[in-house]
């Protein structure tokens, strides 16, 4: 005889089932339209070439690559996807065996599939589900909430589950199945029921009435997706899908002669992207544990904004986005992305945050304190740092470099930045960038009083016109210089001329001196090292999470033969200095980002604490200093340092 079961074995009338379910197609559908029609206002942005994004949704949705990196919980949320998936595709094949009468149900792919995969799916997830369970209501980490839903979820797919199991047993024990042994978990209850004595009769009753109930809640389930944080099982691919898929994307440039508003105080001004975002959302708060402003206990949980986001929108729709979100929760953000990194469904808090900033800012005229003095003096003198006697070639005395002339053709620009023109810690790091240069025999320029500010900090403070005016001046430059290639110490500056200036009109070859350094040692222009102290390396955001710069740094390091041991967070995992999003020129009560992370670095034990970012330079000093312990410098400096003495010329 070939394998196969009965399908509605014991459930007469089983056509009433169409029902529930045409209920729950009005349900469901309704519920996905409540969201669609909120998305639907918002702003268009071209979505570029497909196959990246599709590669994105492959890493991210399919294979869940951030998922799975914390372990446990990583492991069983793939372990409940794939059982579910596995589940559902094992109720397509009831369908197309009972209502097309397709012969599936039967031979090997019934004993394999049908009968024995699916009981390790569904024991996957029965086992995926209790971890959950246990991690947030026997551990309670701090970033998850213990709401009735998050209870209710769970628990409800667990007896959606044991029920299933249920089911499965019964009819193996009142048929006598002889493939029951293939369904191992349905066999292992049916012997269950055998020890108890349990009457046919009475399992026919329990059968039937045990069916029902497990077809209606799963029906309910169902159509409940759409008004949970469950949708996130259709809106996280949809979010994955539409964001940006290059690592050094930035912020969109709004054309602010046609904008209706100068930045987003409604939903109308926010993207659709920004909108599926909010529905997206698995409250995970894997974002909210690794925000810097949130660990320094400012006004700021990633997390929470979404949420309030998203309430805002389901709840009152068309009222201001000021009523859901603060003046001080906005600035208290670094743009340091390191939510986004964290974030399993590619949520972008970063663009929200300095689209509304950019209303405050440009619409208002609401800039915190010391952040608005940076500002006026881009405006004002082309650079941020207030109170500086410098003038944008004093760091270079005595060097030798020459201020590019017009008409004279260009090589190698030094883009030097605000930081090591004007700050004096960061022309340290400059003169020793410049050194190494010269000491290879490059032909180096500078723009010495033509080099003006890229307008990072406008832009990340929200003041958008400002910046644009930046952008297109230092483009317009740049094209007339027309160099080689640029480099530049400053992963700001990097940024913006090799990625955000591209809407400008910009297309020039821009490397972070970590990676012409790195080059240069690998192809023998600097001669390698030894004997170098032990450091610890600082990824600086802008280099590491947005330029994905994370190994140059270090073979840079590894040529002046230093001993690297890396902090717990590092890489595109690294923990912020504190600089970013204009906090720079700003006052920070305590406790100080810095202090965090100079905590983190002086607890290897280093007696170095290297780092690639003139901010990021300042930002350890000062915090490393308060710490105690180890010496704070440029990864240009400590190569200048050990191998000043053996550089060789092209």
């Amino acid at each position: 005889m070939t394998p196969h079961r009965v399908v509605y074995w014991n459930i007469p009338g089983h056509a009433w089932m169409y029902l529930p379910f045409a209920i729950l197609v009005i349900v469901f559908g309704y519920g996905v339209y409540r969201r669609y029609r909120v998305w639907s206002i918002g702003q268009r942005r071209p979505l570029g070439p497909l196959r990246p994004r599709l590669g994105r949704l492959l890493r991210h949705a399919g294979l869940q690559s951030r998922v799975v990196k914390r372990r446990m919980q990583g492991y069983a949320h793939v372990a409940l996807a794939v059982a579910f998936g596995l589940l559902f595709i094992g109720t397509l094949v009831v369908m197309l065996n009972s209502d097309f009468g397709l012969p599936v149900m039967q031979g090997a792919f019934y004993l394999w599939f049908e009968s024995f995969t699916l009981d390790v799916a569904g024991l996957a997830g029965i086992i995926a589900l209790c971890v959950f369970l246990w991690r947030r209501y026997g551990l309670k980490p701090k970033g998850l909430s213990r709401q009735w839903p998050d209870f209710f979820v769970p628990f409800s797919l667990l007896v959606i589950l044991i029920t299933g199991f249920m089911l499965q047993s019964l009819r193996i024990y009142a048929t006598h199945d002889p493939w029951g042994g293939y369904s191992f978990v349905g066999y292992a209850l049916a012997s269950l029921w055998g020890a108890l004595h349990l009457g046919i009769p009475a399992a026919l009753v329990i059968h039937r009435s045990l069916w029902w109930f497990h077809l209606l809640l799963a029906f309910s389930f169902l159509a409940a997706i759409p008004y949970s944080k469950l949708f996130h099982l259709f809106t996280g691919p949809l979010a994955i899908f539409l964001s940006e898929p290059t690592r050094a994307s930035g912020l969109d440039s709004p054309n602010l002669e046609t904008a209706e508003r100068l930045g987003a105080n409604f939903l109308s001004d926010l993207t659709v992207k920004d909108l599926v975002d909010l529905d997206a959302c698995t409250e995970c708060g894997r974002c909210q544990d690794v925000c810097p402003a949130f660990a320094s206990g400012k006004p700021l949980s990633p997390k929470q904004l979404i949420l309030d986001l998203r309430e805002h929108a389901h709840t009152r729709p068309s009222e201001p986005l000021q009523l859901a979100i603060k003046d001080e929760t906005l600035f208290a953000c670094t743009t340091c992305r390191a939510c986004q990194e964290a974030c399993p469904v590619d949520i972008e808090h970063v663009p929200k945050i300095v689209a509304m900033r950019r209303f405050r800012a440009m619409e208002e005229g609401e800039i915190p304190a010391g952040l608005a003095e940076a500002v006026q003096g881009i405006e004002e003198r082309g650079h941020p740092f207030r109170g500086s006697q410098a003038s944008r070639t004093t760091w270079m005395d005595g060097l030798g470099i020459h201020e590019w002339e017009p008409g004279t053709p260009c090589d190698t620009l030094l883009w030097v930045g605000c930081a090591g023109a004007f700050d004096p810690r960061a022309q340290k790091a400059a003169r020793a960038l410049a050194n190494l240069l010269l000491s290879m025999g490059e032909d180096v320029q500078v723009l010495g009083r033509r080099e003006s500010c890229t307008g990072d900090p406008a832009r990340r403070a929200g003041q958008e016109y400002l910046y644009q005016i930046q952008a297109q001046q230092n483009v317009e430059l740049l094209q007339q210089v027309a160099p080689r290639r640029i480099v530049t110490m400053c992963p700001h500056c990097l940024q913006q001329i090799k990625n955000e200036y591209r809407d400008f009109g910009a297309d020039f070859e821009v490397v972070h001196h970590s990676e012409y350094l790195s080059t240069a040692l690998i192809t023998g222009r600097i001669s390698r090292a030894a004997g170098g102290k032990r450091v610890t390396y600082h990824d600086p955001c802008y280099l590491g999470r947005y330029n994905g710069v994370i190994d140059a740094p270090r073979e840079v390091l590894a040529g002046a033969g230093m001993d690297l041991t890396e902090m717990p967070r590092h890489g595109t995992d690294s923990f912020c200095c504190g600089a970013g999003g204009g906090w720079a020129f700003r006052e920070e009560g305590a406790p100080r980002v810095n202090r965090l992370r100079a905590k983190e670095a002086v607890d290897t034990g280093a007696e170095v604490v290297a780092t690639a970012c003139p901010f990021c330079l300042n930002m350890m000093s000062d915090g490393v200093r308060a710490e105690g312990g180890a010496e704070v410098q440029d990864i240009a400096e400590i190569l200048w340092e050990q191998v000043s003495s053996t550089l060789v010329k092209d």
